[in-house]
């Protein structure tokens, strides 16, 4: 008994390890989106290894994503942009703000920045009745025209020392920093005010309804003879009355009429005296000069600004060159180019057509057999969609660019298995291990007649899923 005892705890330690197994050795599984662990030679799952940055897990192995990365960016048109997603699939356009183009997947102002912030606003430089605002593009922009100038950034009410009427009798004074005018004055003795003025009270009548006369009590007054035929205050000018009309002019100053022909000042202070210039000479600021540098001869004439490829500049009033237009793509022969010399786009999915060296496109040419345009390109012809896998040989192959590209090739003890849309290299099953042959025992062995008891006893021996059965007989 004591021999059929050991042999019955030998079959059963013998078959316990193939109920015992918890996984295969050798195979991978994903422990999440990111991990995954490998079964040892007990059967027993190893610790959780992690994907390299930016790569998944799929059926037990890290893989990198055939698509975009998640989170970049880049640039669709001159002004738009599209976005990564998570799932590594690029998002819809996006367009830039009014004014700015892309480069690098970013958005930019192409203007120089002339302010610091947008609402500042200031007076405008070259004219001191404009108050300027600061727009969205840091850029300087007419906000409001001022009647008696700006101050501050600020346009005043009143011009410092002017006066006003504020009755018959009274009148008013304009403070010294624009913002407001004085309290009432009233005019001395039988004195009334007419603009802004305290006069005698007109007795003398004008002989002519709309003429014109300098004040005689005001050298930058002119009045005008009234329905009433008296004279009256009509306006005040800045420069001067002279022979019944606000000066215009100092005496001796000179203007260009045009661009061959001048005006000169008279002593009324009116312009005269049209004079052309000489032959080959054009007319700037006042004077007769020969054309150079940032002069121009032609108002709305354009040229490329020799300081910035990209600006279109225009000939102005006062025959120079200004900025006029900003051109995304550069500035040639004068005009905004429409495109980049020597680059090129896709017409349909068959052509393609180049941009030449006057910023214009040319005629399509078209893609040769086999051949489609992509990104301005003639390729070849897609014949997989991308992430698409597929068993080739012993190979996993990946879709790249609509062609296939080895992507992995399996081991010699796994085969590649396509499944559900994707291939992947899985291991061969193992052969189930042969069972060791069972020794006959001796009569000794079996303990004389007594252990033949166990006549007709028959074990059961499970190894690998198969099932063995073992009888055990007298010998005769």
């Amino acid at each position: 008994m004591r021999h059929f005892a050991q042999l019955l705890a030998f079959l059963i330690l013998f078959s316990a390890p193939a109920f015992a197994l918890g996984c295969n050795p050798g195979t991978s599984e994903c422990v999440d989106s990111t991990s995954f662990h490998t079964c040892t030679e007990h059967a027993i799952w190893g610790e959780a290894v992690s994907c390299t940055a930016g790569e998944q897990c799929v059926d037990g192995q890290c893989e990198a994503p055939l698509g975009c990365m998640p989170g970049t960016s880049e640039c669709v048109g001159a002004s738009s942009y599209h976005v990564c997603s998570n799932y590594a699939l690029w998002g819809p356009e996006t367009n830039c703000q009014s004014g700015y183009l892309c480069s690098g997947g970013q958005c930019y102002n192409p203007m120089p920045k002339q302010c610091d912030y947008p609402g500042q606003t200031r007076c405008n430089p070259s004219d001191s009745g404009e108050v300027q605002i600061c727009n969205g593009n840091f850029q300087w922009e007419h906000k409001q025209a001022c009647d008696y100038g700006c101050q501050n950034g600020y346009c005043l009410n009143c011009r410092p020392g002017n006066t006003r009427c504020s009755g018959t009798y009274t009148y008013q004074t304009c403070s010294n920093d624009g913002s407001s005018w004085g309290g009432d004055t009233r005019c001395p003795n039988s004195l009334i005010c007419d603009g802004g003025s305290c006069i005698v009270n007109p007795s003398i009548k004008c002989s002519s309804i709309g003429a014109y006369r300098c004040s005689p009590d005001s050298s930058s007054t002119l009045q005008r003879c009234g329905n009433n035929y008296q004279w009256s205050d009509y306006t005040y000018c800045s420069m001067g009355c002279s022979s019944g009309a606000c000066k215009v002019c100092n005496y001796g100053e000179k203007k260009c009429k045009d661009s061959s022909t001048y005006l000169n000042c008279g002593s009324g202070g009116q312009w005269g005296g049209e004079t052309s210039c000489p032959t080959g000479y054009f007319c700037f600021s006042g004077s007769c000069q020969v054309p150079s540098g940032s002069q121009c001869s032609s108002q709305g004439a354009y040229r490329c600004s020799p300081d910035n490829p990209s600006m279109v500049q225009v000939c102005n009033n006062n025959y120079i060159y200004s900025d006029y237009q900003l051109c995304s793509q550069g500035c040639i022969n004068g005009v905004c180019a429409d495109c980049k010399p020597g680059t090129t786009i896709c017409v349909g999915t068959s052509a393609t057509k180049e941009c030449g060296a006057n910023g214009k496109y040319g005629a399509p040419q078209n893609c040769v057999q086999g051949y489609a345009c992509t990104d301005g390109s003639c390729v070849k012809t897609a014949v997989c969609t991308e992430g698409q896998r597929s068993c080739m040989s012993n190979n996993v192959y990946a879709c790249q660019a609509g062609q296939w590209a080895l992507y992995l090739s399996c081991p010699t003890d796994s085969s590649c298995k396509e499944s559900q849309g994707t291939a992947y290299c899985e291991a061969k099953p193992q052969p189930a291990p042969t069972p060791e042959p069972t020794p006959t025992p001796s009569p000794e062995q079996n303990g004389g007649d007594g252990a033949m008891a166990v006549l007709g006893l028959a074990a059961l021996v499970v190894v690998g899923g198969a099932g063995y059965y073992l009888f055990l007989r007298k010998k005769d």
